[in-house]
C-alpha cells in the first residue's frame, strides 16, 4: 500500500500587546491636556501549517515500513526532475514510487480535508487513526478476492 496524505498542524500562540489609548475622562479632569495611558490586550494567533506525507505499507504489518515527510528529504537524488517545489519533489516521488510497486495500491484519499476536525490528544493522532483505517479498509477488499 502506498498512502499520500497531508498532516495539518493546527497551532494557537497567546501574546499579550501593550498599546496606549486615549483617555477622555482624564483629558477632560486635566482641562483638556490629553491623557494617554497604556492598555494590555491579550490576543490569539492561529494557525494551520500543512506537510505532505507518503507511507509504504506491507502487506503482513499495520505499521508502515517507511515514512516520508516534504520537508525532511533531500531531493537531490532527482537530478533534472528535481523543482523548486517540495510539493512538487514528492508527487514526482510518489510517481516513481508507483512505477517501482507497479502491483502496489495507492490511496491518497488523506490528502484531502474531511468534513469534521476532531481535535485529538495530541498533534498527529488523526493522521495514524485514519491511515490505520485506510489500511484496514485496504487489507479487508484484498482479503474479498475479485468478485469485490
Amino acid at each position: 500500500l502506498i498512502l499520500k496524505g497531508t498532516m495539518r498542524i493546527h497551532t494557537e500562540k497567546e501574546a499579550i500587546v501593550t498599546r496606549m489609548k486615549f483617555s477622555l475622562p482624564a483629558t477632560v479632569l486635566t482641562g483638556g491636556i490629553p491623557i494617554w495611558r497604556k492598555v494590555k490586550e491579550k490576543t490569539k494567533e492561529a494557525s494551520i501549517q500543512t506537510e505532505c506525507f507518503v507511507r509504504l505499507y506491507e502487506r503482513t504489518s499495520l505499521d508502515p515500513s517507511l515514512q516520508i515527510f516534504q520537508n525532511d528529504l533531500d531531493y537531490s537524488f532527482l537530478g533534472e526532475k528535481m523543482a523548486a517545489s517540495s510539493v512538487t519533489n514528492l508527487n514526482t516521488l510518489v510517481t516513481k514510487l508507483r512505477n517501482i510497486f507497479p502491483r502496489a495500491v495507492f490511496d491518497d484519499r488523506l490528502t484531502e480535508t474531511f468534513g469534521l476536525d476532531v481535535p485529538f490528544a495530541a498533534p498527529g493522532d488523526e493522521i495514524e487513526i485514519n491511515c490505520k483505517l485506510i489500511y484496514l479498509y485496504h487489507e479487508a477488499v484484498s482479503s474479498l478476492g475479485p468478485s469485490a
